[in-house]
This record gives structure tokens, sequence and C-alpha cells, in this order.
């Protein structure tokens, strides 16, 4: 009985302390991975495909003012875009078009001819990441 007396007590006593305590909410685990695009074809149904060659990959911080726009182009090779800041378009020539904005990604077109371009009023910021092949152009532009 004095056990049941002494447990009844502590957990009497604890229980509210506990209660009360303040929270630490910002523990986090120690690493947190996000997939932002995973992805077997491009935003309008480019199937992907290497180039052939040694494999190298790209990685390039593109930083475009309000109103720019790239000159016709195409990508001979798979390739994601993540927009950090600011607003892309782009529009292929047979008119299909995309717009991303802060936080998103996409699978950019491969040998689809497109532009690209700034419509916002503010900086924009895009990382262009691709897998391609050493001494090849990653950017091809079309007239």
């Amino acid at each position: 009985m004095r056990r049941f007396l002494l447990l009844a007590l502590t957990v009497g006593i604890s229980m509210p302390i506990v209660a009360c305590s303040p929270k630490n909410e910002t523990t986090r685990e120690p690493v947190e991975v996000k997939t932002l695009i995973s992805a077997t074809d491009s935003w309008n149904g480019d199937s992907f495909k290497y180039p052939r060659g040694k494999a190298e990959m790209k990685l390039e911080k593109i930083i475009a003012q309000p109103g720019f726009k790239t000159p016709l182009h195409l990508h001979p090779q798979p390739g994601i875009i993540y927009v950090q800041k600011g607003t892309l378009y782009c529009e292929t020539s047979d008119g299909q078009s995309l717009t991303v904005g802060a936080g998103e990604s996409f699978a950019s077109s491969q040998d689809t001819p497109h532009y690209c371009q700034n419509n916002g009023n503010e900086e924009m910021v895009v990382f262009s990441a691709s897998a391609g092949a050493k001494g090849k152009e990653t950017t091809v532009q079309k007239n």
C-alpha cells in the first residue's frame, strides 16, 4: 500500500511539471532529404536520352533581370531546373508553355526548341543541372 501511495504521489507531482515544461519544437533530425523532382521525361513530354561521350554533370546558376529573354534554343541532354527567386516562363516552338515560381522545379525540355524569360518585376535566380557529355554544348541556339 505504501508503494502504491508513493507511486501515486510521484506521478501526481511529476505529471504537471512535465506538462508545463516548455517543449523544444526546434529539435530536428541531423539531416533531412526532400526530393524536389524526379522525372523520366521533361515537362513537355520529351523522353530523356544521354549524349555519347564522357559523361559530364553541370550545375549553373543563372541570374536574369526583369524582361530578360533567351534566344530560341534547345538542350541535347536531360536537365533539371530549380527556380530560387522570381518567376520563369518558358515556351516551346509549338506553343506549349510553362510558368514556374520560386521554390519550384521541373525537368527541362530536351531537343525541343524553346525560349525562356523573366516576366516578373524582380531579379530571377535559377539553378540548372544537366547530364551531358564533356566537350558538348548544353545549350544549342536555333535560328
